[in-house]
């Protein structure tokens, strides 16, 4: 019995020694492409509920599962060094967005204390679900949930000059030189698709998250 095992064991081996060296690498290759694609695939899908254990609340929003986690609320010095970067960079380019800037509250922006860090991670939980709509989400006619690509430009430095820009023009009680620097930063800087959805998300049509029934 142990010598057929050997056989067996021997004969199953044999194709692999015949593989070249360029065969076996291309396979590794093969297979690691598999397993970082199905990685990739696996934290870029679901939706994310968020609960709230202060008010029992719940919310939904199109976060994938790679960052349906407390991190979403924690912002480092290094992404508040990147965001002050491309506030400054943007500026110099349209010096009539500075008033966009300033209202979008950008200059205000903190890296998260370890203080705050681990009472975020007391007060918050984080569930991937298959979809908000699957998890009870009924969006009103003409109102949707944000992609997760739609949420990363409205959290970015981009998103937040282009919502404050189209706030001040909306404005009417404002100056109308504020509201005037505040269109030519729009209509200078940014593009027809960003302007619609920072419009779109002012107007509460384009929403982040949304509240679970």
């Amino acid at each position: 019995m142990k010598q057929w095992f050997i056989i067996m064991i021997s004969i199953l081996a044999l194709p692999s020694c015949f593989e070249s060296g360029k065969d076996v690498q291309n396979k590794k290759e093969e297979e690691q492409t598999w397993i970082l694609t199905t990685l990739y695939w696996q934290r870029n899908s679901g939706n994310c509920i968020k609960l709230d254990t202060n008010t029992n609340s719940r919310t939904c929003s199109r976060r994938p599962l790679g960052i349906c986690n407390v991190n979403q609320l924690i912002v480092t010095q290094a992404e508040v060094n990147f965001l002050l970067n491309e506030t400054k960079n943007l500026q110099n380019r349209v010096p009539d967005c500075q008033e966009s800037i300033l209202q979008s509250g950008i200059l205000n922006t903190k890296a998260t204390t370890n203080a705050n860090t681990d009472s975020f991670k007391t007060r918050y939980g984080f569930t991937v679900t298959e979809s908000c709509e699957v998890a009870g989400i009924q969006p009103a006619a003409g109102t949707q949930l944000a992609t997760f690509v739609q949420i990363q430009w409205l959290e970015s430095a981009r998103g937040k000059i282009a919502k404050s820009a189209k706030a001040i023009v909306a404005n009417g009680f404002l100056p109308q030189s504020s509201r005037d620097k505040a269109n030519s930063c729009l209509q200078i800087e940014f593009l027809e698709w960003e302007k619609e959805l920072a419009q779109a998300n002012n107007d509460n049509k384009i929403l982040i998250e949304m509240t679970l029934p």
